[in-house]
């Protein structure tokens, strides 16, 4: 996804890029364009002239739940998405994006055999982010792109952990990491080697999801409580998605790049959605990777319950993360 802009500006261009190696999914970020002040982001902004923006999925997030480690058909696949995209990076300008890994490669047993394998095959280095560091990246590049001047709390969504971060400005304050995610919840809902004969069986159970409860396997949620209500921002494959069929069945185009505000009702009638296509048999139908949609039932009933322990009533759903956190900060870990 290409995105161009005009404008001038005394200040010099560069081009930035990060690649996140996630549980679910390998994302690419490369901009091209003229940036802010590192150190002094609330009072910047971003001249952006090209944005690529490129995913991959892995789902190896299966593995780290099945057995706590990263198998070789995983490994294997993982070399060869990375090498996509380290192509596509360079094809636009990147040689070397920043490569940051999040809970894959800080619980897997063999963590460490895994980067290295990786470092070997594209001679670069492999960032291992603490859970904080994960959290502040995020934070950072959300808030970036939100308004400032108001409290702001961010809800990551990933395939094995979650990050809730908050603050005001642009540096996050603080940061609650949950060691539950799409792929832990998943796992919860589908017996191991389970497949398409448990759609009417998960459909049932998005139906009759309590998003007052926590989701299933994820236990209880240690969240703050905001002196005032902040504007929630929530981002991740799953939020994308959920999104995505809310626009769909407005039909309104599918894709969004930045932004979209949506509500509870709105969460709640999108899982209520997705529970009457898996009793259909149409999961096919859906404009997402398979992998995605299998993950998907799992993800809406932790965003839900999420959501509920945090007291929203609405948040913005948006594609800025910690990849966004690491190019501002100037593209290097």
């Amino acid at each position: 996804m290409i995105r161009k802009s005009g404008g001038s500006s005394h200040r010099k261009r560069e081009i930035r890029g990060c690649c996140d190696l996630g549980s679910s999914s390998f994302r690419l970020l490369v901009v091209e364009g003229e940036f802010p002040e590192v150190g002094r982001l609330d009072d910047g902004r971003l001249r952006r002239v090209d944005v690529h923006d490129e995913r991959r999925h892995i789902g190896w997030g299966d593995d780290l739940v099945g057995n706590g480690a990263i198998g070789p058909p995983a490994l294997s696949r993982a070399l060869g998405l990375l090498g996509e995209l380290l192509e596509i990076s360079r094809g636009a300008g990147c040689p070397a994006p920043a490569i940051v890994a999040t809970n894959a490669l800080r619980e897997a047993r063999n963590a460490s055999a895994v980067a290295g394998a990786i470092e070997r095959e594209t001679g670069m280095a492999v960032r291992v982010l603490s859970q904080r560091e994960e959290a502040s990246f995020g934070y950072t590049g959300a808030a970036f792109f939100a308004d400032r001047r108001r409290e702001l709390c961010l809800v990551d969504i990933g395939g094995t952990s979650t990050e809730v971060s908050w603050g005001r400005g642009t540096a996050m304050d603080d940061f609650a990491g949950l060691p539950v995610g799409t792929h832990r919840v998943h796992a919860a809902l589908v017996p191991r080697g389970g497949g398409e004969a448990d759609a009417p069986r998960i459909a049932e159970l998005l139906e009759s999801h309590d998003p007052a409860l926590p989701a299933p396997g994820s236990g209880v949620y240690g969240l703050p409580a905001f002196s005032e209500r902040p504007t929630i921002l929530v981002t991740g494959g799953t939020a994308v998605s959920v999104a995505t069929m809310r626009r769909m069945a407005r039909g309104l185009p599918a894709a969004f790049e930045e932004t979209e505000r949506m509500t509870v009702e709105d969460l709640r009638l999108v899982r209520m959605a997705l529970a009457g296509v898996l009793r259909s048999g149409k999961a096919g139908s859906l404009p997402f990777h398979p992998g995605r949609v299998r993950l998907l039932p799992a993800g809406i009933m932790l965003a839900e319950s999420l959501l509920g322990a945090l007291g929203a009533r609405e948040f913005i759903v948006t594609t800025r993360d910690l990849r966004w956190g690491v190019v501002l900060a100037g593209g290097g870990v």
